[in-house]
């Protein structure tokens, strides 16, 4: 296991860094901020010259060897123009090169820090020497790849500052208790020094427990914005719940015309409305237990309903139509699967029916009139207009688990298996007869979200004039990948989780501002457009197992609020509601 840095180790190498380098004046403010003498360090004599160069030239040598063993772009790109050499070499000012410890070099020059040469046309005293240090010949070039500028000119690196680097005052150096504490933290161990992550863990609200103890959440879903409320569903579980920014206000149950029920899939229609498939366990007269499946429609928020069918079998998805007001509702007969398109809720038989050879596992709205199912080997692009058609079959032998639709570039992506490779899919535009397919780098892809393109959501343009379409994927091996999708498949970000979780679920905010992902054991929060570290962060571990158990059985659930200021995890028959500060 790679060994972690402390701060204490990350300011030590900058100093020595600043020392090398010529940048006294850097060095000495830096130890005033942290530590007075760097060099009583514990591992301050093992420490080898110019070490922070060689990890930062390591780093990019292994981010070059990574993105060739992925097939993507490199993370660290900073062109062939470095600007100009960063320092002009002037011996007669403060310089470390030699390794002595600033506030030696400080004290010997009565705590203030010589001032820079004069300017023409000044007049000024020549200052003696006050540390003993004569003008130095001309260094040595050291061969670290840093300092070889790109013409093949050999670069300098021993002088202070750049001629604009700004100069401390007498009085400024001699002041040491007033400058603030360094950014840096002091001693304490992190892998991130600069960067606050803020705690979500005090302010999370929980949920009270169903009080039927074989109710489980099998998934939880926000309202639209005219309605925020989360919906819970599952094993004898259909509540509403409302929830403020700051507590649990109440939960409702919703009441169905049937017993011993397990909500299988649910969709909103509207604030108001939404269809539910409900599984309810029976018996006939001779007691053999049945199953019967319904669709539901629930109306005035869940106060009333009427079943819409009792034809629609097995129902594991359901997609609303907004433009057409089409229900489409997806089930499993036996190994086929069932697509099954519904006009009105009051018409007990679907106005469209159609069968595929093998199971489907997900489908998406992709236009007022097209979807897209996916399963085992199967990946299909329908029509409806008087009849159902097939608009397109694109040819696969994965088994395609879930899809994501991205409406303002018209891509769809699709995370599934081939055997036990976990596979990235990418249908594009331009190329709409290929259904392209990547190997995922990561072990057990888990899930996948594009995030809502904004006026305000454009910044990771990498140089180019067209905007990424952002795509985001999760997997048990403790890492998040950013994509471009517009770019199959070339890989923007790779993001830790908190402690190395595994992230069962991942979601873009609705506003497009942050990406969360989550499992049972944490939540990571970024802002991808700002920074790589976490923005926030929530554990399972600082809660008791009543409120929080990581451990238990079920299906585990992520969800945004509407207005991006909350977010719901849900596993078992536990459900956490976590505020995000904005």
């Amino acid at each position: 296991m790679a060994e972690t840095l402390s701060s204490n180790v990350v300011n030590y190498i900058v100093w020595r860094y600043l020392q090398e380098s010529g940048f006294g004046n850097a060095a000495l403010q830096l130890s005033r901020c942290w530590i007075r003498d760097p060099e009583t360090l514990p591992f301050a004599e093992s420490t080898e010259p110019h070490t922070l160069i060689r990890l930062l030239q390591d780093g990019m040598c292994f981010d070059q060897l990574q993105a060739e063993a992925c097939n993507t772009e490199p993370r660290y790109r900073f062109g062939d123009d470095h600007g100009r050499p960063y320092s002009v070499r002037n011996g007669a000012l403060l310089t470390l090169d030699k390794g002595i410890p600033a506030h030696e070099l400080a004290t010997e020059a009565g705590g203030a820090v010589q001032e820079p040469p004069p300017k023409k046309g000044v007049k000024r005293k020549k200052a003696k020497p006050t540390n003993g240090v004569e003008p130095r010949p001309e260094p040595e070039v050291n061969g670290d790849a840093m300092e070889i500028e790109q013409n093949g000119a050999t670069h300098v690196t021993n002088s202070v500052r750049a001629e604009s680097e700004a100069m401390g005052s007498e009085a400024e150096s001699a002041t040491v208790a007033e400058i603030p504490i360094s950014t840096l933290s002091i001693g304490h161990d992190a892998e991130i020094q600069t960067e606050v992550v803020a705690d979500l863990t005090p302010a999370t609200i929980f949920v009270p427990r169903p009080q039927d103890l074989g109710s489980v959440v099998n998934f939880t879903s926000w309202g639209p914005s005219e309605s925020p409320v989360l919906i819970a569903a599952g094993v004898s579980l259909l509540q509403v719940h409302l929830v403020d920014k700051e507590a649990h206000k109440g939960a409702a149950d919703v009441h169905l015309s049937v017993n011993s029920f397990a909500i299988t899939a649910l969709c909103w229609h509207s604030h108001g409305e939404m269809t539910v498939s409900a599984r309810e366990q029976c018996f006939n007269e001779v007691g053999e237990k049945i199953m019967k499946d319904k669709l539901i429609k629930l109306i005035d928020g869940g106060e009333n309903s009427q079943v819409i069918s009792s034809q629609a079998g097995l129902v594991n998805t359901l997609r609303w139509n907004a433009d057409k007001e089409l229900l489409l509702s997806i089930s499993t007969d036996g190994e086929k699967g069932s697509i099954k398109i519904w006009k009105n809720a009051s018409d007990a038989i679907p106005a469209w029916t159609e069968f595929t050879n093998t199971a489907i596992l997900d489908a998406l709205w992709i236009s007022e009139s097209a979807f897209v199912v996916c399963g085992i080997r199967l990946f299909k692009i329908y029509e409806v207009n008087e009849t159902l058609t097939t608009q397109r079959t694109l040819a696969t032998q994965i088994t395609w688990d879930a899809m994501r639709y991205d409406p303002s570039s018209g891509i769809i992506a699709a995370i599934g298996m081939d055997d036990l490779t976990s596979c990235l899919g990418i249908l594009h535009p331009n190329d709409s007869t290929n259904l392209q397919t990547h190997i995922y780098p990561d072990q057990y892809l888990t899930d996948l979200d594009f995030r809502v393109r904004t006026t305000t959501t454009n910044a990771l343009t990498n140089g180019s004039s067209v905007p990424p379409v952002l795509l985001a994927t999760s997997s048990m091996a403790e890492t998040v990948r950013i994509w471009d999708a517009n770019e199959p498949f070339k890989c923007l970000k790779k993001l830790p989780t908190t402690d190395g979780a595994q992230a069962f679920k991942i979601a873009f905010s609705p506003d497009g501002q942050l990406l969360a992902a989550a499992g049972p054991d944490a939540v990571t929060v970024w802002d991808v457009e700002r920074r790589e570290v976490p923005v926030a962060s929530w554990r399972a571990k600082d809660w008791a197992s009543d409120k929080w158990d990581p451990s238990k059985d079920g299906e585990f659930s992520l969800g945004w609020d509407p207005d991006s200021s909350r977010l719901s995890i849900a596993l078992g028959n536990q459900i956490a509601i976590i505020p995000i500060p904005r």
